[in-house]
């Protein structure tokens, strides 16, 4: 996890000068004399080093087979934030109950997003992703508190147990059991996502960024 010293952090729009009619311009006024309106750019207090994509995959508590698409209620409270579906969704299964992988690709802030679930074990655990394109990318168009905010309504919405912040890598979604499994884990990934009362010593290795209010995880960044 890399923090963005303050000096090169971008000024949120309640930081630039009011020129009176609700346009913002930069702290010494239009260059020149003339009235140039800048847009507000995007503030973000950390850097997460995604190339490929920016994704969160995470293990469902809930049981395969049993109550609704977790895609599904995941796009009732993901359309709250701003997310369009942009094709009809995808499914593959027997017909009856949940499929056995179901996606769907959407937009979000003129960013493409893939939301995907899939059954696995043996057909006895649910796993949900969702993926947006590489951080270099994501920054230019959202605030970080609209990142986490997303993917804090996408992990409630599935009722996500715990998760990783992965860059195209395979993830392990086994429960790790021992504070060792977990510190072994975040040598793999970017981060982790677990439940907030989980305790682990993460030494140098890693430390606790943020936890997200509404499903409950901690955010384990490396």
């Amino acid at each position: 996890m890399i923090r963005l010293p303050s000096s090169v952090r971008l000024p949120a729009r309640e930081q630039l000068s009011d020129r009176g009619d609700g346009a913002r311009t930069g702290p010494d006024g239009p260059a020149g004399g003339e009235e140039t309106t800048l847009a507000a750019a995007p503030i973000w207090r950390v850097h997460i080093p995604t190339v490929e994509e920016s994704c969160v995959r995470v293990r469902c508590r809930q049981a395969a087979g049993s109550g609704p698409w977790p895609l599904t209620t995941a796009l009732v409270e993901l359309t709250r934030l701003g997310v369009r579906p942009t094709e009809r969704f995808r499914s593959l299964g027997t017909g009856r109950g949940r499929p056995l992988i179901h996606s769907q690709e959407a937009e979000w802030h003129g960013l493409a997003v893939h939301l995907e679930s899939v059954v696995t074990s043996g057909g006895e655990v649910v796993e949900a992703a969702l993926a947006l394109p590489g951080m270099d990318e994501v920054v230019l168009c959202v605030d970080e508190d609209a990142w986490w905010e997303l993917v804090d309504a996408f992990a409630a919405a599935v009722d996500a147990a715990h998760g990783a912040l992965v860059d195209g890598e395979p993830v392990d979604l086994t429960p790790a059991g021992a504070e060792v499994g977990w510190r072994r884990r975040i040598g793999d990934h970017l981060g982790l996502l677990l439940p907030a009362e989980t305790e682990v010593a993460w030494g140098g290795m890693a430390m606790l960024y943020t936890t997200l209010p509404s499903s409950g995880l901690a955010v384990i960044l490396r």
